[in-house]
């Protein structure tokens, strides 16, 4: 029975008055007991869908999610409200997570998140039993979708909540085709569902696609004619940071944002662009979710995302206010072949996969016929090396054998500690001095892992133990106290890798890949990979592909991309064109020649298609000569 009314635990948690969206439709259908899908897309307010209801109704709201970072920002921001909430993941002790259940059966718990993978333990399903649920709320359901790019095997097991509830489920995605849709409702045997989404239209979101050898000098021009807050992606954790360093030292006010981050500092960070104390925010994909920030009015893509979905999720983070925004992706041929290569790497060949299984058995020692009776710690770095194989290769290898169910795998097997030097020289020189140990760990640090200065690398403990000849505990140890002097921000890995071989060991000629299943999700995340592709090069309405490619069509164009302007632009008027002339000439003129781009830049970056015919014009007619890229003055002007 309802116990609360959603609009006063708004009001009294979120200090809003109103719902927006569809989100009161979807928390009166969950609170009806009704099975539900949302598609909201990103800043439509997907927590609020479950968080709401959850302090309405008596019992414990189940929230799975595959972020394990996002949970706890979420059960962070909850707390700080006031709410009790709570996450297990699997970097946690048994002792910790006994004594969160048992607050879950007996206490004042209301939401409680975990990852799907939990869910597959008998020990811990034995737990779910004794807990009273108000319902299960699903984030990220696009990854149950066996076709889509982000599948986890995990997923598939979350019906299996049926046999220990009868309350409602409802499934939360920002981003789904028609295809995922349909694949959500069937493998979360969603019954008698309701079904809300909201239009991937954006009215005052400009989208503008440009083929730019120099990024960071038409990053420059762009960020000087913007005023309010910005977000750039980029595709690695330490070009987050060389970009901020590089805005800084041109006096924007920058900083950098990404998973590796510290808790507390991706907080500070995140506080002081949301005050706007900080305007542009660098950052990888880590950054954005979840956070409700109306005014950031430009968002800028320095690298390709992997397909639509990531790309509209992202770009979706300008201009929630509803006044006009940006969404600009700026690319090179380079950029797309690294997005070809990353598709072929996601697909090793059938025998490499099964070369993966038989090396995993050596790894571990295991026998043929033997059974693995508990996972093991996995070292990705050290198994590669060890058996010569491509670490990118090796990943996608053993994402097929966990979705062939072969093997089980904990998230830890993909994040690492990390590392960053934050002394100065004489500083860390003078621990160097004081103990021969320090001194060959420090060493060894300083020579394997480039740009240790910079930002927090990936590192791997046993590799240091090996090279300075110690033990493990001796090196983590001694990482630690580096860490607590203030030479060193150590993020020890709390998710420990490990892998379990299922069932008895095969020989590996015995492994059966689906080749039909391999096949058809080569095909289809090759189609996705060829549509984000085609996004770049589309001449029709940006608004119009994008909505397309999420199954709502439309005929009207948004006016206001890139193509829709460039489409209606039309030719400038003879008194424009003049002006722009004379101005070409003295730009030119007095810089004693100009680069081609850089003279573009000189013009509103919506109307440069009006700066290229003119200076074409002037070329064709001997006024500015060209050679390469470089443009001067001709002799007949001078």
């Amino acid at each position: 029975m309802q116990s609360q009314d959603p609009i006063d635990i708004l009001k009294k948690y979120w200090k809003f008055n109103t719902f927006r969206n569809l989100q009161s439709d979807i928390i009166q259908s969950i609170l009806s007991g009704r099975d539900t899908l949302a598609l909201l897309p990103t800043g439509g307010g997907k927590s609020i869908c479950y968080q709401v209801p959850a302090m309405c109704l008596p019992g414990v709201c189940l929230v799975i999610s595959p972020l394990i970072a996002l949970m706890q920002d979420q059960v962070a921001r909850l707390k700080s409200m006031g709410i009790e909430a709570a996450c297990i993941h699997s970097g946690m002790h048994r002792r910790e997570i006994e004594n969160l259940l048992s607050n879950a059966m007996y206490g004042s718990l209301k939401i409680l998140y975990l990852s799907p993978e939990r869910l597959a333990s008998q020990g811990f399903q034995n737990y779910l039993e004794e807990i009273k649920f108000s319902f299960v709320a699903v984030d990220e359901a696009h990854c149950i979708a066996q076709w889509g790019h982000d599948f986890r095997p995990s997923y598939l097991k979350i019906a299996n909540l049926r046999s220990l509830t009868d309350k409602p489920i409802l499934a939360l995605t920002a981003t789904a085709t028609p295809y995922a849709k349909a694949e959500i409702i069937e493998h979360l045997k969603l019954k008698n569902v309701a079904v809300f989404e909201m239009s991937f239209r954006r009215e005052q979101l400009s989208f503008i696609v440009r083929e730019e050898e120099q990024k960071n000098n038409l990053l420059i021009h762009l960020l000087k004619k913007q005023n309010e807050s910005v977000i750039i992606y980029t595709r690695n954790r330490r070009m987050t940071a060389e970009i901020a360093d590089q805005l800084k030292a041109r006096g924007f006010s920058a900083d950098s944002y990404h998973a590796g981050l510290s808790y507390a500092l991706r907080s500070e960070r995140q506080d002081h662009w949301i005050a706007n104390k900080t305007r542009i925010m660098v950052a990888t994909n880590a950054f954005g979710m979840g956070i409700d920030k109306p005014d950031v009015r430009m968002v800028i893509h320095l690298d390709l995302p992997q397909g639509l979905e990531e790309y509209y999720q992202e770009a979706g983070r300008a201009g929630r206010d509803q006044k006009r925004s940006y969404a600009i992706l700026l690319y090179h041929q380079q950029d797309v072949n690294r997005l070809i290569k990353q598709w072929e790497d996601m697909f090793p060949g059938i025998q490499e996969i099964k070369d993966c299984y038989k090396y995993l058995s050596i790894y571990f020692d295991i026998a043929t016929g033997a059974v693995m009776d508990e996972s093991k710690d996995f070292d990705l770095l050290d198994f590669s090396k060890q058996f010569h194989l491509p670490v990118e290769k090796t990943i996608n290898a053993l994402k097929i054998l966990e979705q062939s169910n072969f093997i089980q795998m904990t998230d830890g097997v993909l994040i690492s500690s990390k590392i960053q030097i934050v002394a100065s020289t004489p500083e860390l020189n003078s621990y160097r001095k004081s103990d021969s140990f320090l001194d060959e760990l420090i060493q060894s640090l300083l020579r394997t892992y480039e740009g240790i200065f910079t930002a927090p690398v990936s590192i791997n403990e046993n590799v240091l133990a090996r090279m300075c000849n110690q033990g493990l505990e001796k090196v983590i140890k001694a990482l630690r106290y580096l860490g607590n002097e203030g030479l060193i921000e150590y993020q020890e890995s709390k998710n420990k890798p490990q892998i379990l071989i299922l069932s008895a060991r095969l020989r590996s000629d015995l492994i059966e890949i689906d080749q039909q299943w391999y096949a058809k999700r080569k095909s289809i995340l090759k189609e996705r990979l060829q549509k984000m592709l085609e996004f770049l090069e589309t001449g029709e309405c940006r608004q119009k592909y994008i909505t397309a490619y999420f199954g709502q069509n439309t005929t009207e164009d948004c006016g206001i991309c890139d193509n829709c302007l460039k489409n209606s632009l039309g030719e400038p008027d003879e008194l424009t064109k003049t002006a722009w002339k004379q101005k070409i000439i003295n730009l030119v003129g007095n810089n004693k020649g100009m680069f081609y781009r850089d003279l573009l830049r000189e013009f509103p970056f919506n109307k440069q298609v009006w700066a290229e015919n003119i200076i074409r014009t002037m070329i064709a007619e001997n006024e500015l000569e060209r050679k390469h890229e470089f443009l001067s003055i001709s002799t007949r002007l001078k």
